[in-house]
């Protein structure tokens, strides 16, 4: 399986080695994994001008930095894996950024599905989307975390996703078992 794994800078970084921890583990599944570190410093904000929807459908019309290519990884992925540090129950500012312009995947009109009112999808189909993560933080943070991923996969209707937790890189082998289920491999 191919896999997209957007991190943020922090899971890189040497004293946590999350990153490593879970690139490790997913080649171990015999997974290839592309990775990108994200950075909210190179990635231009959104600035709402829905030209991506409008304008240039599934393209962002800011063009300075790897939005675009960055989404086109993440569409032709068999799985989109975010590593992010748990802030306040919410995802890093490197991992909110490329989600804030990732509505160009999705479509500008309303309908209903499951219930509620989303945006349809652009494309037939979405990667198994995951979201990881990590941080030694309270139980009302995770809780908040795995609700906000969770919600993110419902906008982008994937087929498969799961929203984890894991205070450390030691704890991510017991998550090992989950990963295999939603990705489809045994363990």
């Amino acid at each position: 399986m191919r896999i997209l794994l957007l991190c943020d800078r922090k899971s890189a970084q040497d004293d946590v080695q999350m990153l490593a921890a879970l690139q490790g583990l997913l080649e171990s599944f015999g997974h290839e994994v592309q990775v990108l570190v994200m950075s909210n410093d190179e990635l231009k904000p959104c600035i709402g001008c829905y030209s991506c929807w409008l304008k240039t459908p599934g393209m962002c019309a800011i063009t300075q930095d790897e939005a675009n290519s960055i989404a086109s990884k993440a569409m032709n992925a068999d799985a989109l894996v975010l590593l992010t540090e748990i802030v306040f129950g919410g995802f890093s500012a490197d991992i909110k950024a490329y989600l804030d312009r990732s509505i160009q995947n999705i479509l500008p009109r309303f309908e209903m599905y499951q219930g509620e009112m989303h945006h349809p999808k652009r494309y037939e189909r979405f990667p198994i989307w995951v979201a990881l993560g990590y941080g030694e933080v309270n139980d009302a943070e995770k809780q908040t975390f795995v609700h906000l991923a969770d919600r993110n996969a419902l906008n982008m209707r994937p087929e498969r996703y799961v929203a984890l937790t894991v205070e450390n890189r030691d704890d991510l082998k017991g998550k090992a078992a989950e990963l295999c289920r939603i990705l489809e491999v045994s363990a």
